[in-house]
């Protein structure tokens, strides 16, 4: 999963899924020096590939730097990039994905999360959950004291307008 927004417009962007083809080295070098780049198939970009007819993207490393709460400086070296076989509900939040495989848990640890998790996904046909529910998981949601208060005062600012 790329972490950094690239050329948006192509499908590089925060959260962009791919697969790892392959890592390239400067010449005599080796692990555990950090490649010169790592080559990514992206599914869903659409720019210019470094091998025609598939949609590979070369991710260079980049270097961050920081300043701590002591005053101390320093950097890293890093590629901008995490593995995305398996996120929080959490991190989803603004991403929009092709295909969900999603874990809504015994009950809803934050209100609306279950729905954050749903929503994730460009559409129904794209959405699978990992274990079965009862309908009883969803209706606890709405019967929930905290929706209820969420209610309420959607009724109050609403009179207010």
């Amino acid at each position: 999963m790329l972490i950094r927004n690239g050329w948006q417009t192509k499908g590089l962007y925060n959260g962009a899924l791919g697969t790892v083809r392959g890592l390239i080295y400067v010449e005599g070098k080796k692990p555990p020096t950090l490649p010169l780049c790592i080559l990514i198939e992206f599914d869903d970009y659409s720019g210019p590939s470094v091998v025609p007819g598939r949609n590979l993207v070369p991710i260079v490393s980049e270097t961050i730097q920081f300043d701590s709460r002591s005053g101390v400086s320093g950097s890293r070296q890093q590629f901008p990039l995490t593995l995305g076989w398996a996120i929080m509900i959490h991190k989803s939040q603004g991403l929009t994905l092709n295909r969900v495989i999603l874990d809504i848990g015994k009950s809803e640890t934050n209100l609306g999360i279950t729905y954050v998790g749903c929503s994730r996904v460009k559409s129904l046909k794209g959405l699978a959950f990992n274990k079965s529910f009862s309908w009883e998981r969803l209706d606890k949601v709405n019967k929930s004291n905290s929706l209820q208060i969420m209610k309420e005062e959607l009724k109050t600012l609403e009179q207010l307008l």
